[in-house]
C-alpha cells in the first residue's frame, strides 16, 4: 500500500510540473527521493517473499521430520481437535488420518482411562500449560498398550497461539517392569514374614518339647515320652516342609532352578506321591484313590511331582477324619487334566479369588490344627506356568475342594516318532 501511495504522489507531482511548464531543481530532488523509496520498498518486499518461502520450506521440513520420527506425534488446533498425526502414529494404531482426525483418535483410548485423558488435555489446553499423562491405547493388533504423552502449546513466529503438539511413547515394558518390581518387593516382604513367623513356630515347639522330654527322662517318667516324640517329629516335619518349599521357591524366583522337560508317565509320579503320603493320610483314616491312567506327558518331572505332592498334602490337611481324596486324569485338546479332589472343609468364594498370590495370606489351619503358609500353592502355580499349563480351583464350603492343572500330553503319533 505504501508503494502505491508513493507512485500516486509521483504521478500528481509530474502533473503539477506539466501544468506550470517548469521543472525546478527542488522538484527533481523530490522525484529522486521518491524513486529511492520505491526501490527500497521493492527490495524489502522481495526479502519478505524470500523469508516467506524459507518459512514454508522449514515447515515442510519439520513435517517430514515428524513423519519419520520414532515417537507418535499429534497436533491440535484452536478448537482442541486434532488435525495431524504422523506416520508412526498411524502405523501404531493401524488407522488412517481420516479415522483419527478431529477426536477420532479417542476411540482407541481404554474406556477406563478416557475421562482422565480428556480432563488432563482440556485443563492444560485452557491454561496454555504443558502436560504429561499416561494412558492405555489400542494398537493395530487390538492390544492395549501403555502410552506416555507429552503435550505442549505451540506458537507462530509472531507468538500467536496455534494449538498443541504432542509426542507419545510406548511404555508398556516400563509399566510391566514397575509392576514386576512391586511384586518382587511384596514377595520379599512375604518371604521374610514366612521366615520370621512360620519357621519360629515349629522350632519353638521342638525346643519346648525337647526341654520337656529331658525333664521327664530326668524324673524317669516315661509315660508321655511317646507323645512328646511324635510332637517333635510332627514339628520337625512341618519345619522341613516349609524350608524345602522356601528353598525351592527362592531358586525359582532367582532363576537358579533348572528346567528340564522330558517325556514321562504321570501315573508313575502319582504312585510315588501316594506311597509317600499314604501313612499321613492313614493317621486321619483318610482313603486316597489313585485313578490316574498311564499317560505320557511332557514337562519337568520334578516340578510336576512337587505340584502333586503339595496338592495331595493340602487335601489331607483339610479333609476330616474318615474322608476321601481322589486323584484322577482326563485327556483334552492336546493336554492332560489332572485333578486332586477331596471331601474336606471347602473354601469360601472370597478366598478362592485370592488363591495363588503370595501377596495374600491364604494359610488356614487344617482339620487337626495343621499349620501352613500358602507358599505351596504359589509354587504349584509357578511350576505349572513354567511347564506351559494352567491351574485352577473349585470348591464348595462343607463339601470339598478340587484342584486341577494341565500338562502337555504326548500323542501316540508323537510317541512313535
Amino acid at each position: 500500500m505504501l508503494l502505491i501511495g508513493l507512485l500516486f504522489s509521483l504521478f500528481f507531482l509530474q502533473m503539477e510540473m506539466y501544468k506550470n511548464e517548469q521543472k525546478p531543481l527542488s522538484m527533481d530532488n523530490e522525484i529522486t527521493a521518491l524513486k529511492e523509496k520505491i526501490e527500497a520498498l521493492e527490495a524489502e518486499n522481495a526479502s519478505l517473499k524470500n523469508e516467506h518461502v524459507a518459512i514454508s520450506q522449514a515447515k515442510e521440513l519439520y513435517l517430514k521430520i515428524f513423519e519419520e520420527f520414532p515417537a507418535l506425534i499429534w497436533r491440535s488446533r484452536l478448537d482442541k481437535l486434532c488435525d495431524y498425526f504422523n506416520k508412526t502414529w498411524l502405523e501404531f494404531t493401524g488407522r488412517t488420518m481420516e479415522q483419527e482426525f478431529g477426536n477420532g483418535w479417542a476411540e482407541g483410548v481404554h474406556p477406563d482411562d478416557f475421562e482422565f485423558c480428556l480432563n488432563t488435555y482440556v485443563t492444560a489446553f485452557d491454561k496454555r500449560e504443558a502436560f504429561l499423562m499416561e494412558y492405555r491405547m489400542k494398537n493395530k493388533f487390538n492390544e492395549y498398550r501403555w502410552i506416555r504423552d507429552f503435550g505442549r502449546p505451540f506458537y507462530d513466529l509472531d507468538n500467536t497461539f496455534l494449538g498443541y503438539i504432542g509426542s507419545c511413547y510406548d511404555i508398556t515394558e516400563i509399566k510391566d517392569n514397575e509392576l514386576r518390581l512391586k511384586e518382587l518387593n511384596a514377595t520379599k516382604d512375604k518371604f521374610f514374614s514366612i521366615i520370621a513367623h512360620d519357621l519360629k513356630s515349629p522350632f519353638t515347639s521342638i525346643f519346648l518339647s525337647s526341654e520337656l522330654l529331658g525333664e521327664y527322662i530326668k524324673e524317669k517318667d516315661y509315660s508321655k515320652i511317646d507323645e512328646i516324640a511324635r510332637l517333635i517329629l510332627k514339628s520337625s516335619k512341618q519345619a522341613m516342609d516349609l524350608l524345602t518349599n522356601l528353598m525351592t521357591w527362592s531358586q525359582l524366583e532367582s532363576g537358579r532352578m533348572p528346567f528340564s522337560p522330558v517325556q514321562f508317565d504321570i501315573k508313575s509320579v502319582c504312585d510315588e506321591i501316594v506311597s509317600l503320603l499314604e501313612p499321613t493320610a492313614k493317621q486321619k483314616l483318610i482313603k486316597i484313590e489313585n485313578n490316574i491312567s498311564p499317560s505320557l506327558v511332557f514337562g519337568d518331572r520334578e516340578m510336576i511331582s512337587t505340584v502333586l505332592r503339595n496338592l495331595t498334602s493340602n487335601a489331607i490337611k483339610y479333609t476330616n477324619k474318615d474322608g476321601k481324596i481322589k486323584i484322577s486324569s482326563a485327556p483334552g485338546n492336546g493336554e492332560l487334566i489332572v485333578t486332586v479332589e477331596d471331601s474336606g472343609v471347602g473354601i469360601s468364594k472370597e478366598r478362592l479369588d485370592k488363591f495363588f498370590s503370595i501377596l495374600e495370606n491364604n494359610s488356614t489351619r487344617g482339620t487337626q490344627n495343621e499349620k501352613g503358609t500358602g507358599l505351596g500353592l504359589i509354587l504349584c502355580k509357578d511350576f505349572i506356568d513354567k511347564n506351559g499349563g494352567r491351574i485352577w480351583v473349585e470348591s464348595t464350603p462343607g463339601i470339598g475342594t478340587s484342584f486341577s492343572f494341565t500338562i502337555p500330553l504326548i500323542s501316540e503319533k508323537e510317541e512313535m516318532n
